[in-house]
Parts: structure tokens; sequence; C-alpha cells
């Protein structure tokens, strides 16, 4: 059985360590674990550690970093991710699949047909669910997710040059997008019922192609993964061919 893993975003070797206070309950009310017992400590920066629990109370729990077990090198591959705010906790659950799933950069964005807005904590907790996700997956690069904003605003944000939307009202290939293998790409998914008209003018006046997900309506959170996991499987192939 692996050992379980806590983050911590400053980790130096043989320097005592307290968690953070989350990740401190973790340790103690929910694994039980004690001073003396190992545990792994990763970073979010592509660095893993093996660590030894050093003192464990109410008011904080310290860790040993040890040895620098293994490192992730930055991704050759980088998507830009345009993810709608979704009701339902729908958001966080398709945060945790794309830090799953390898995405690089999450971008939070509000929908003209959205019913839900940012709050002050949107971000924190976004933040938080790709943590739980990381120290699940094996992945050792946290995605960096930004501050949720508008639409237009987001927009202008976006670095990449490859860059396409999912569309109801029809478009190109998925398939034959994707297999055009930049490395950096920029994939959008539109909130309950898709994008408007307006949204996707926007989308086009900012170089997106329209893309099609097949015959079928799919839920938001459905084509949100399905984007996801075509762009996952078409760079797993095309670095197996390179």
């Amino acid at each position: 059985m692996s050992l379980p893993r806590f983050f911590a975003s400053q980790i130096r070797e043989g320097k005592e360590l307290v968690l953070d206070p989350e990740e401190a309950h973790h340790l103690r009310e929910v694994r039980r674990l004690s001073p003396g017992e190992e545990v792994r400590l990763i970073d979010g920066q592509g660095r893993e550690f093996a660590a030894r629990i050093l003192r464990v109370s109410r008011r904080e729990v310290a860790v040993l970093p040890e040895t620098l077990l293994r490192t992730e090198p930055e991704p050759v591959f980088r998507l830009e991710f345009l993810l709608p705010l979704l009701k339902g906790g729908r958001t966080e659950f398709l945060v945790e699949k794309a830090t799953e799933l390898g995405v690089t950069h999450i971008f939070p964005f509000v929908s003209l047909r959205a019913v839900v807005r940012p709050s002050e904590r949107t971000l924190e907790r976004l933040r938080r669910r790709a943590v739980q996700a990381l120290k699940q997956s094996g992945r050792l690069r946290l995605p960096e997710i930004h501050p949720p904003g508008e639409l237009p605003e987001v927009l202008s944000r976006i670095s990449a040059g490859h860059r396409g939307f999912a569309y109801e009202g029809g478009g190109e290939s998925l398939r034959l997008f994707l297999k055009e293998f930049p490395r950096e790409m920029a994939l959008a998914s539109g909130s309950e019922g898709g994008f408007s008209a307006e949204e996707a003018a926007l989308l086009r006046e900012a170089g997106f192609r329209p893309l099609s997900l097949g015959p079928y309506i799919l839920r938001a959170e459905t084509a949100a993964l399905f984007l996801m996991v075509a762009w996952r499987y078409e760079t797993l192939e095309g670095s197996k061919s390179r």
C-alpha cells in the first residue's frame, strides 16, 4: 500500500515543516497518524519527498522532509481550459478531473446563461479540490487555476494560438482539430445550454474555432470532460509517435 501524501508549498530537504491546518487535520483526524511514521510530501511544483512525522498535536503537525524521491518535468503539452462555473459542485468535479488528466491552466468563467456567480471563496475552493486530486492521482505539478471572470476578460488572458470551443451549433471535427497537434492549445466548453450566439461570436473573434462533439446533446460537465479526455488521449498518442 502506498504511503499517504500531503501537500506543502514550501519544502526544503532536512528542514522541519509545519503543515497547514487542512493538511494537519487530514493527517491527525482522518489518517490518525503518529510521530515516527513515514509519509510523502508534494509541493505541486514537480517534487515528491519522503518525510517523517515529528509532532502531532491540536496546535500543529510537524514533519521532516528527508529525501527527494522523484521529480516531474515541465509538461511537454500545455492546455488552457476555459471552464464554466456550474451549479451543484460540478465545477469542482471538473477541476478534479482536469488535474487528473494533466490540464496545465484552468480559466473559470461566468457564462451569460449561468446561474452561478463567483464568490470570494470560489478560487480557494477550486484550488483546494485540485490539491486533493493531485495527492490522489500521483501527478506532481498543480494546474494553475486563474481567478474567475466574465468571458471577454478571460479571453484576453489566453496565450495559446491553437484555439477551439465546443459548439452545439456545429463545427469542424474535434479529432482533426486535435490531430494538428500543437504543443500549446486552448479549449472552451459552455455552461448549461451551451454557448449563446453572442458568446460564440466573442470566441470566434478571439480566434477560437467551433468544434463538433458529435450528434448528441451533452450535459455541460459531459462536454467539458469529453474535451479534456480527447486532448489527453491525443497528447499521449502523439508523444509515442514522436
